[in-house]
């Protein structure tokens, strides 16, 4: 897309308030400052004249560069609003095909996968495999849990091994289990991946947890 194209959709679509009020400011005094400019040169004959030529280059330059930064801003500020000046962090989903009625079955399926079949316990458990349950691609498996989880696949199975844990720990009062066997049990292949979760997702140690639960 040609620069002269990019500045005509920048005012087409709009400034913001306060560029746009400067831009009315700027854009007029710019045209009068060269037309004085241009009026002053056709007499350099006249000293007065020719000083005043030249002592209008300054606002001239001035100006230009003020508009200069202020077309600059906005076209930041438009391209991360209206999205039609290219840039990389758009929407990595833009084009998947994955059409909102059927992102919100897979969720549903993903859910109850999760909910009534419990998954996530299985040790090793990848992507791969959430996208093999749900017979989808695996960039669409993890599209899935981005957009309506808001999380990415290692959380996502994380969080439901910790409210897992959090109620074997809780139901296991004469604490008969030690921590290690539970954090096993609920997927977890050693104690110090259960803990670094358990941290991450609660701000407490199970210990602490267990602490406040008695």
């Amino acid at each position: 897309m040609s620069q002269w194209k990019h500045v005509f959709l920048l005012f087409k679509r709009g400034f913001s308030p306060l560029t746009d009020k400067l831009f009315l400011f700027f854009l007029p005094l710019f045209s009068y400052n060269v037309f004085l400019t241009f009026y002053s040169w056709a007499k350099l004959d006249d000293e007065f004249y020719g000083l005043l030529a030249c002592s209008q280059l300054i606002p001239i330059f001035l100006c230009l560069a003020i508009i200069c930064v202020l077309f600059k801003y906005s076209k930041k500020v438009n391209q991360k609003t209206y999205g039609f000046f290219p840039f990389k962090g758009k929407d990595k989903y833009g084009k998947t095909g994955l059409s909102k009625p059927f992102s919100l079955e897979l969720k549903s399926k993903l859910e109850y996968l999760m909910n009534t079949k419990k998954v996530y316990l299985k040790h090793e458990l990848k992507l791969d495999d959430i996208a093999e349950l749900l017979d989808v691609s695996r960039h669409h498996a993890s599209q899935i849990i981005n957009e309506n989880f808001k999380t990415n696949f290692y959380d996502y199975i994380n969080g439901h091994r910790i409210e897992e844990a959090k109620y074997k720990l809780s139901k296991d009062r004469e604490r008969k289990k030690s921590i290690s066997d539970i954090a096993y049990e609920c997927g977890f292949n050693n104690r110090v991946s259960f803990y670094k979760a358990f941290k991450k997702l609660t701000h407490a140690t199970p210990t602490q947890f267990l602490e406040k639960t008695i």
